[in-house]
């Protein structure tokens, strides 16, 4: 199905900025592909400037992505306020990559032609990835559980290095816990962690095996990353 998103005259006062090709034939292409296909653009702008769009990202740096969608290749300014999803990204759209697919909300710019900035910024094929790790993460954690050979350590972080870190426990007892190469490293969501994103005073699990307050680590959970606010 093609749908054809007509802007009424008095988008143009909104958009100083575009070319006048851009407001003359301003129109949106859509098909009935899902957003995690990759296949559906959409660029609809209201009356007050408001925009809604979808399509795939051409770079990435920090505070901007660009995207192409309908008209051409699209600069959106993402601020700190501007809010992006999914929450696993930590609000960091340099977690996203070229050819994702995404879907911006925001205010034309009207002192530059082509660009938007954003309220808000989703990644649906990130999403899906991250999905998909998680669906796998927490199979794995499961099936280690289960054999029963691993205990659960729960406490706070210190003495954090590249490979170990200090477990103290409510009751005040302290661990060290080792992190060889391999063990599954997880944040609160079961997404894969670098080791060095774990701070000290982070809440943390430690699935492992106990010997002389020793703890190797078969799989470690930062329940602090990403915060409750994310």
């Amino acid at each position: 199905m093609i749908k054809k998103i007509i802007t009424g005259l008095g988008i143009i006062s909104a958009i100083a900025g575009l070319s006048a090709a851009v407001l003359t034939n301003a129109q949106t292409t859509e098909t009935t592909a899902t957003p995690s296909s990759g296949e559906h653009s959409i660029l609809n702008v209201g009356p007050q400037g408001r925009v809604l769009m979808r399509g795939t990202i051409a770079s990435v740096s920090s505070g901007i992505i660009t995207v192409n969608s309908w008209g051409g290749v699209w600069t959106v300014n993402v601020s700190s306020s501007a809010k992006v999803l999914p929450a696993a990204a930590n609000n960091d759209i340099t977690q996203f990559k070229t050819g994702d697919f995404v879907g911006v909300q925001g205010t034309v710019s009207t002192s530059a032609n082509f660009t938007i900035d954003a309220s808000l910024v989703r990644d649906w094929t990130y999403r899906q990835a991250m999905n998909q790790e998680r669906r796998q993460n927490v199979q794995s954690a499961s099936q280690t559980i289960k054999s029963g050979t691993p205990k659960n350590y729960a406490g706070t972080v210190s003495n954090i290095s590249d490979s170990s870190f200090t477990l103290t426990n409510k009751k005040g007892t302290a661990f060290t816990v080792d992190v060889p190469t391999g063990t599954e490293v997880v944040n609160r969501n079961w997404i894969n962690l670098p080791i060095a994103n774990i701070q000290n005073g982070d809440q943390v699990h430690a699935w492992g095996i106990n010997s002389s307050s020793t703890i190797a680590g078969q799989i470690v959970r930062d329940i602090s990353i990403p915060s409750k606010s994310h």
